[in-house]
């Protein structure tokens, strides 16, 4: 039986250009199904409201790509464009790279790089991603105009002669389109990942020429999984440097912070398996939590949900006494905080890494199916005896009573030190 509309009309498009284009929007289609309730954040919503503030931020990067960037003297280095983190700008120049950012994803106020005629395309199809009506995305002539476009950008990027693409994802539309166009002109596009992997499929974050993982251990699970040794390279991340190679741990209840599951679809990650969550299941998770804590005594504590749910919907169902709404930034709030009980999450290696320990929460139905709706990978599925991992209120209440404590060692297994020089080898 049919259950993903996506899959259906990809299956059954008129012609393979069709085809290819509900494919590459097919993150964006999704909001029109999942992301209309109230529990979704507004910054997630398809037709987002868009502040005078960023309004002015966009208006003065387009002017710097018009009158600025293009006007600089030709580099000596070999340029790529890239959609990844700032931090990497300084070690990309040490490695005789420079980097510049797209109009559809500008980084910074300098290095961006796009015409008038390449903006005003940009800003149509935001429009239309942020506006239009789901059928509009089917009509052919759009689909026309994107395959006539793909041509002028690739004309322009052979131009400006960009040896590589790197992006941070391969979800969404101008990735995807992006990634087709360096196919083309045949240049590698590399991927930066920037967490755990929530799965390890050939399905997902596949099309790109590589992915950039963080440690030999990521890698080993992609390739395990079916991806070709040479496709993963370990780069590390810059945000973690000169970490401690053992730290103590600080673990008791007097300032927890709870990380509770991401219970909101508002995409979906495969054609093959179609998740529809319950998105309650982010409160349930608390109430979970909260029966226990009460039992050992614990009066109040603190909680911060994933980014895509709406704080205020969620915040509404919770006993307010108990629940304090965390609005800290990540880093001041585990500074001060005595525990982390927690989902499968990368905050895991934040929390290590501030000196707290993580006890890691996921209660499985009989298939293995967690609260999420999908089965977890390493290290949340339980392989990883360094991580201290329960699955229901029980284990969580003994794992707290006899102060269980994950090791810190994870940090050193799942984050190696930052290194590009791979980069030399791929791009030419």
């Amino acid at each position: 039986m049919d259950t993903y509309l996506i899959k259906y009309l990809v299956d059954n498009a008129d012609n393979e250009l069709s085809r290819k284009y509900i494919d590459f929007f097919k993150t964006e289609l999704d909001w029109h199904i999942y992301n209309s309730e109230n529990g979704i954040s507004k910054t997630y919503y398809k037709d987002r409201k868009i502040s005078l503030k960023e309004k002015l931020t966009r208006l003065y990067q387009y002017s710097n790509a018009m009158f600025v960037t293009s006007s600089q003297a030709p580099s000596t280095k070999t340029k790529v464009l890239s959609t990844v983190f700032l931090p990497m700008v300084d070690t990309l120049s040490e490695l005789g790279f420079e980097s510049y950012s797209p109009v559809w994803h500008p980084l910074g106020r300098k290095n961006i790089t796009g015409d008038f005629k390449t903006i005003q395309w940009h800003k149509d199809v935001q429009n239309r991603i942020r506006n239009a009506d789901f059928n509009s995305f089917l009509d052919p002539n759009f689909q026309n105009e994107l395959e006539s476009f793909q041509q002028y950008l690739l004309k322009q990027y052979q131009k400006q002669d960009f040896r590589a693409l790197f992006l941070y994802t391969e979800l969404y539309f101008y990735s995807r389109y992006s990634i087709d166009i360096f196919k083309k002109m045949d240049r590698p596009s590399l991927i930066f990942t920037h967490g755990f992997p929530g799965m390890y499929t050939l399905e997902y974050e596949n099309r790109s020429d590589y992915l950039m993982v963080w440690s030999e251990k990521i890698k080993k699970n992609y390739v395990d999984a079916g991806f070709s040794d040479s496709k993963i390279k370990v780069v590390g991340h810059p945000k973690y440097k000169n970490l401690p190679k053992e730290k103590n741990l600080r673990s008791d209840l007097s300032d927890i912070l709870i990380i509770p599951v991401s219970s909101a679809t508002w995409h979906q990650h495969k054609y093959s398996e179609t998740v529809i969550n319950d998105k309650s299941l982010v409160v349930l998770y608390l109430y979970k939590v909260q029966t226990v804590l009460k039992k050992l005594g614990v009066k109040k504590v603190r909680y911060r949900v994933h980014p895509s749910i709406n704080k205020a919907w969620v915040h509404a169902f919770l006993d307010q006494d108990f629940y304090v709404r965390d609005t800290e930034s990540l880093d001041d709030s585990l500074r001060h905080s005595s525990l982390v009980i927690g989902s499968n999450s990368t905050v895991l290696l934040e929390t290590l890494i501030h000196g707290v320990n993580y006890i890691a929460f996921d209660p499985k139905d009989e298939n293995g199916v967690n609260m999420s709706g999908y089965k977890s990978v390493t290290p949340f599925d339980g392989s990883e005896e360094k991580l201290m991992m329960c699955y229901d209120e029980a284990e969580l209440e003994k794992m707290l009573r006899f102060n269980a404590l994950t090791d810190y060692a994870l940090v050193h297994e799942f984050i190696q030190n930052f290194d590009l020089s791979v980069l030399k080898e791929i791009i030419k």
